[in-house]
């Protein structure tokens, strides 16, 4: 009997306590945000659920929000209020090239225990639309729900506002949460009960951002090179005719490009997966345009070859080889001005003065290609022989 009532209270506490999932960005030990979902939301698929943002140190502003990129993620912005002593929790949705926007559609309560005291800032929420909002939804039972952050340092804005404008970041991020080891309790507001809670946290999976951001550089710079640079120039050397093997220069360089090709696309498809972006279109693209050359592309070459080899004329493969060839540079190319695009949408750390390289040498490398491939055997012909 003492056994039942014990095993009954244990289940009653189980339900009662807030579980929780704490995460705090690397090199941001002073800032954490929590999350809670209610039993009731995660067994209904309807509901509340809870957050936490708090930072030890005051700041301009920072922010947590779902979702893989700030591009469509329904934000949660936090900053001093006018008279310093409290918060404003600003609900925003996430869009391109700009500072998310005011949410005016979200359904959220700050709780007790909110405010700013002793320079530690803390705002507890209540969201009852974090479900789903304009352009996304979450699943309370994901084991992998994806989330941003960001923080700017600086003068505390004091603003009532809640469309009060921001300045962009100093440092942002993407986190992985397991919100099945955040469901629990039946508490209006879980954090004022923080002590009796299970808010470890060690089922949280965190993308090393120093990690994500030297494979975003590596595959940038491989691509790069690859389809602006080495492609290009390596099949400008058939028209120098500057020696007998010029045919198997082109084939070796061709194919070391096409190695680093394949380098770069592996680390790209590593970086989708692992920011949930594979269904984006530089993703899409790069899916088609990298196994397409690795496919075609050095085969349509040897046959062209071999078929030279027995008959010193081009067959039809000669011509498959050069205008693939030249349409997936240009492809390559233009997804390149993509993948800033989408660099830009998903941490904003696109640098501008890489975009503006990037477009002025793809200018000078695709004017030269043009001038030798076409110009100048244009003029060939119309010239008259002497």
């Amino acid at each position: 009997m003492a056994r039942t009532h014990l095993c009954f209270w244990m289940t009653l506490l189980a339900g009662t306590f807030a579980q929780l999932q704490i995460f705090s960005p690397p090199g941001q030990s002073f800032i954490s945000y929590s999350v809670n979902i209610p039993q009731t939301t995660a067994s209904s698929g309807s509901g509340p659920i809870y957050i936490q943002l708090k930072s030890t140190q005051e700041l301009q502003w920072f922010a947590w929000g779902q979702g893989s990129r700030m591009q469509g993620a329904n934000i949660f912005v936090v900053y001093a209020s006018h008279d310093g002593n409290n918060v404003t929790v600003s609900p925003r949705l996430g869009v391109e090239h700009v500072e998310p926007t005011y949410n005016d559609q979200a359904h959220i309560s700050v709780l007790t225990g909110s405010g700013i005291s002793n320079g530690v800032m803390t705002a507890n929420i209540r969201c009852d639309s974090c479900l789903a909002w304009p352009g996304g939804s979450e699943n309370p039972k994901s084991s992998a729900s994806p989330w941003v952050w960001a923080v700017k340092d600086g003068q505390l804005l004091n603003s009532d506002s809640l469309s009060q404008p921001i300045t962009i970041h100093d440092a942002s991020g993407v986190a992985v949460l397991d919100l099945q080891k955040a469901t629990g309790g039946a508490s209006d507001n879980p954090f004022l009960a923080s002590n009796n809670s299970n808010s470890a946290g060690q089922a949280l999976t965190i993308l090393d951002t120093g990690n994500i951001a030297s494979r975003r550089v590596a595959h940038a710079v491989l691509m790069i090179l690859v389809f602006v640079i080495f492609f290009p120039s390596f099949a400008l050397m058939l028209h120098t005719g500057a020696h007998s093997r010029i045919v198997d220069f082109h084939a070796f360089f061709q194919l070391f490009t096409l190695a680093l090709a394949i380098a770069g696309f592996g680390i790209g498809i590593s970086l989708a997966k692992a920011l949930q972006l594979t269904g984006t279109y530089h993703p899409i693209i790069g899916m088609v345009a990298v196994p397409a050359l690795i496919l075609f592309q050095p085969a349509m070459g040897f046959l062209q070859h071999r078929y030279f080899h027995k008959t010193g004329k081009k067959s039809v493969f000669a011509y498959l080889h050069r205008w693939f060839g030249r349409s997936m540079i240009v492809l390559g190319i233009v997804n390149g001005g993509l993948g800033f695009h989408l660099a830009r949408n998903v941490t904003s750390t696109a640098p501008v003065g890489a975009i503006i390289a990037y477009s002025v040498v793809a200018g000078i490398i695709g004017l030269t290609y043009a001038l030798v491939v076409i110009v100048l055997p244009l003029k060939k012909r119309r010239t008259p022989s002497s």
